[in-house]
């Protein structure tokens, strides 16, 4: 191998091992930024958030939050889709704020689901990361089918968007601390 093959080589080497790291410094500046403001539009939609209890997966949260930085960040992906997802259904009876739902929907579609899936795509899916995503689709499911039973009424859509607010509060805590695993 000749000297101009080498340091291509090493080249290669050194910025392959540091792709995850550039394609996921947004977490570090601007995940929660765009979290708070995701929240913010969330309060805005409507008024006060329903006290009417549905399923949350917290064992989900607490088992990701001791995880490795690679499914941590897939499983903010797959989060942030399943919402965009959800939010993809009859939202006619949802008695929302149509400016502050487009600009939630736009912060967490466009904003953030982009960036998490460049950032996930930086690293091979485990196993683990592969059961997690399996659950948290049943999650997803089973809200779609409470949704669908409720004939997705403004109270159902209230119930959900509390949950999702949940979800984004549990998420932005993860994000914070992904900041030092991947900044250090």
């Amino acid at each position: 191998m000749n000297a101009k093959h080498m340091w291509i080589c090493l080249f290669l080497v050194f910025y392959s091992a540091q792709s995850p790291c550039t394609a996921c410094t947004w977490i570090t500046s601007q995940y929660r930024i765009l979290s708070r403001e995701c929240l913010s539009q969330l309060q805005k939609m409507g008024g006060e958030f329903s006290q009417v209890y549905k399923p949350f997966p917290t064992s989900l949260y607490t088992r990701i939050i001791t995880a490795k930085t690679e499914n941590q960040v897939r499983f903010l992906a797959e989060v942030t889709e399943q919402i965009t997802e959800l939010f993809n259904v009859n939202l006619d009876s949802a008695k929302w704020d149509s400016g502050a739902l487009d600009n939630f929907l736009n912060i967490l579609n466009t904003r953030m689901l982009n960036e998490l899936k460049n950032c996930a795509a930086s690293y091979r899916e485990t196993k683990e990361q592969r059961h997690t995503n399996m659950t948290l689709k049943k999650h997803f499911r089973k809200l779609k089918r409470i949704l669908k039973k409720a004939n997705y009424s403004a109270d159902s859509w209230e119930q959900i968007r509390r949950l999702v607010r949940n979800h984004l509060t549990r998420m932005d805590i993860i994000a914070s601390n992904l900041k030092s695993a991947l900044t250090g």
